[in-house]
């Protein structure tokens, strides 16, 4: 024990002792860092269009198929209302889940969109960007008309939702 002691002294005997107070300052490290420089975000040209979601038009085109409107993206978030259509904590089958989930509400409701979120450990599927609860509460309808089967967990819940102008 006393061996490794005097080693422990030894090697910090042999390190730099010529720092002064005003270097070992955290304000001072802090001050430099924020005092110079400028930053650059470099981002390849697509990027943008990229990170966006495209919004499905209502309405059918000439061959039958709902038309894809341009790239919009929020403008704001408020609180407000979505509907939970998945909800899993299974580390090995959650996330393939929640996505096959997301594509299949995207076709069936290609109006509303479609959010996976993983607030570990659970992976969810959220519907919609609903102002008032009654648009929630309709919205949820048509969803469990089209999907009898997911009834028992389709909900309403309370969230941040995006406000597209």
């Amino acid at each position: 024990m006393k061996i490794s002691n005097i080693a422990l002294a030894i090697m910090l005997s042999l390190l730099p002792h010529n720092l002064t107070a005003a270097e070992c300052d955290s304000t001072l490290i802090v001050n430099q860092i924020n005092a110079s420089g400028n930053i650059k975000v470099i981002q390849p040209d697509g990027m943008q269009q990229r990170l966006a979601r495209p919004i499905a038009e209502q309405g059918d085109n000439d061959s039958g198929q709902t038309a894809t409107a341009s790239v919009k993206t929020p403008s704001s978030t408020k609180a407000g209302y979505r509907i939970q259509v998945f909800d899993d904590n299974n580390p090995r089958t959650a996330h393939r889940e929640a996505l096959a989930k997301k594509d299949q509400m995207s076709a069936a409701f290609p109006a509303y969109r479609t959010y996976v979120v993983f607030n570990s450990p659970y992976w969810r599927v959220k519907v919609g960007d609903f102002r008032s609860r009654t648009e929630a509460e309709a919205a949820k309808n048509e969803i469990v008309h089209a999907f009898p089967s997911l009834a028992a967990y389709v909900r309403i819940v309370r969230d941040r939702i995006n406000v597209f102008d």
